[in-house]
């Protein structure tokens, strides 16, 4: 009625606070890169401060709301005095800091007191830790949006990455490495992908190694498997939210079963990189030695290969070792484990399971029950694996056994040219170089980078599956068919029509990284275009040029990484609004087209 002012809904004031949060967030961790940067001038100093204020504002004013809202003043601050003692600390220590910096004029140069240096590494870690709760309160308040809870944990743990590789325990000389750079190699290893703009072998020591590891372990199973997982280990009892989001995640429909799930995923990870980490330390050590070192280049090793991620500790990838048929095989069968996805892996370990129980009730002489088939997906999955790789091996060994592969033995073409064709579609693992190559094999590779292995692995692309519907759907049209079939199955059209959607999306994102680095970057076109596919693929290899990226460059490649790990049907699903019923029928109408 006129006259009458609209009070904002209790959903509208969340989706303001939570706004508040996330600005708050993004401006503190603008500030925390830009004061620990290499570029520090007035300029920059007087931004950082300007951030800091906004900070500082923007906490009390979120403060302030909640006090507000709140009905028992008692209660609210019961409920949150931790919050606001972290304030009034936070506040004492900035209002110092600020002192401090108004009256030391050495600090714009760089001469900083040592009293100021403490109070000024307590600031930023104060400013890290509300960061850190901050996010944490604004992903919980998403939990019921399993797309956009999946996309924020991977920037959250993307931040966390950036902001340890930049401390200078990770450089073996105990230098910073640059915001942009560790900003590039945390999305690389959370992303699975394996493009590196510093040396890991060289450019990190055996703590930013590990760090290294550490991103890529989590990357591989995502911080949110892993995040459930503890809850179930300490016994804590589950939301509908959380069993929702889990769901969405593992693709499990049977929510009794999420538990066994998680157990089964990560039970099934750590022994396929347990097992291939002892195979490699067998492979590695009559070049290495069997030490220290070459145990943790196994594991390190067999970990980036399950996950798919092609990071290596040698300069040179796995070039020495393209003679070695054991560390060939191995690193060959962990990249095609993680690219099959946990639902197949745990799909065929039940009809193995099955096949045993069956074997021994055959010895005993009870009577066999029939063994359930393999689920259609997983067909989809094993045929387009086995496909791809047979077509790939004869191809690169038919394009490069004249070339690139000419100076080696006929087993080491063989070994390499299948080495290549697995690795080009998830992992950035290379047994021969990468420059001299020909222009059809970079156009082969580039065609199976998109493409990419299965969904719900650890690899990119655009996933077997959306290449088989796809596929299935042109050759219903072309017999003229209504439904779309696979392996005697008939396909949902709602699925056929994401497959359709995720191939335009890929296809976009790779024409927009290549039309923007064209204008950026000098290099030739094949490499500016092996390089984009590579990033969306999240497959890790390089026609040489990542190390030349300029900033602008690095950037996109860092947007193409994360759009391609995310997956642009969860990229989407976390941009899209709840729609709204309209009762309203448009009439028909016809376009042509062809």
């Amino acid at each position: 009625m006129p006259g009458l002012k609209s009070h904002p809904t209790p959903i509208r004031r969340r989706v303001r606070v939570n706004a508040l949060v996330l600005s708050t967030l993004l401006l503190s961790v603008v500030s925390l890169f830009v004061e620990q940067g290499r570029w520090q001038n007035r300029l920059t100093v007087i931004f950082t401060n300007v951030l800091d204020f906004t900070v500082l504002g923007l906490f009390m004013v979120e403060i302030i709301l909640e006090a507000v809202r709140a009905h028992d003043r008692k209660a609210f601050v019961r409920e949150h005095l931790f919050d606001l003692l972290f304030l009034l600390g936070f506040s004492t220590l900035f209002g110092y800091s600020k002192y401090l910096f108004f009256s030391e004029a050495s600090y714009l140069y760089g001469n900083l007191p040592g009293k100021l240096i403490i109070v000024r590494n307590i600031f930023v870690l104060l400013k890290v830790f509300g960061r850190i709760r901050k996010l944490a309160v604004f992903v919980r308040s998403l939990t019921a949006h399993p797309a956009r809870t999946v996309m924020l944990s991977f920037v959250l743990v993307i931040v966390t990455g950036t902001v340890v590789l930049m401390l200078p325990f990770n450089t073996p000389d105990r230098s910073t490495l640059g915001f942009l750079d560790s900003l590039f190699t945390a999305t690389s290893a959370v992303c699975v992908t394996g493009l590196i703009v510093a040396d890991t072998a060289t450019a990190f020591s055996t703590v930013g190694q590990i760090v290294i590891l550490l991103l890529i372990q989590i990357g591989g199973l995502g911080i949110m498997i892993l995040s459930f997982f503890m809850a179930f280990i300490l016994r804590r009892s589950l939301s509908i939210e959380d069993k929702f989001l889990i769901s969405y995640m593992t693709s499990e429909k049977d929510m009794r079963n999420l538990g066994r799930s998680i157990t089964a995923i990560l039970f099934v990870t750590f022994a396929i990189e347990a097992g291939g980490a002892i195979l490699l330390f067998l492979g590695f050590g009559p070049s290495m030695g069997f030490t220290l070192r070459s145990a943790f280049a196994a594991v390190f090793h067999a970990v980036s290969g399950f996950c798919n991620a092609g990071f290596s500790l040698f300069s040179d990838s796995l070039e020495a070792f393209k003679s070695n048929t054991l560390v060939n095989f191995v690193i060959s069968a962990l990249i095609i484990a993680g690219g099959l996805s946990f639902v197949v892996i745990l799909d065929l370990r039940g009809r193995i399971g099955e096949g045993f129980r069956q074997l021994l009730a055959r010895l005993r002489g009870r009577p066999r029950t029939p063994i359930r088939n393999m689920s259609l997906n997983t067909r989809v999955v094993l045929a387009g694996t086995v496909i791809l790789l047979t077509l790939g091996m004869f191809l690169i060994y038919a394009f490069e056994h004249r070339h690139g592969l000419a100076g080696y033995d006929l087993k080491t073409q063989y070994l390499s040219a299948f080495f290549q064709s697995v690795t080009t579609r998830t992992a950035g693992f290379n047994t021969i170089p990468f420059g001299g190559l020909r222009n059809p094999t970079y156009l082969l590779m580039m065609i199976f980078m998109f493409i990419g292995a299965a969904s719900g692995s650890t690899a990119g692309g655009v996933k077997i599956n959306s290449i088989a519907l796809f596929l299935g759907y042109v050759r219903s049209l072309l017999r003229d068919r209504r439904e779309v079939t696979l392996f005697n199955h008939s396909v949902a059209k709602d699925l056929v029509l994401r497959a359709l959607l995720i191939l335009l999306f890929g296809l976009l994102s790779v024409l927009a990284g290549i039309l923007i680095l064209s204008l950026t970057e000098s290099a030739t076109f094949i490499q500016i275009c092996f390089e984009t596919v590579s990033a969306f693929g999240t497959v890790g290899l390089s026609a040489g040029i990542t190390s030349e990226l300029s900033n602008v460059g690095k950037c996109v490649i860092i947007v193409l990484m994360f759009i391609g790990r995310v997956g642009p049907l969860t990229l989407l699903a976390a941009a899209a609004q709840r729609a709204r019923r309209v009762q309203v029928q448009y009439p028909v109408g016809e376009v042509l087209i062809g």
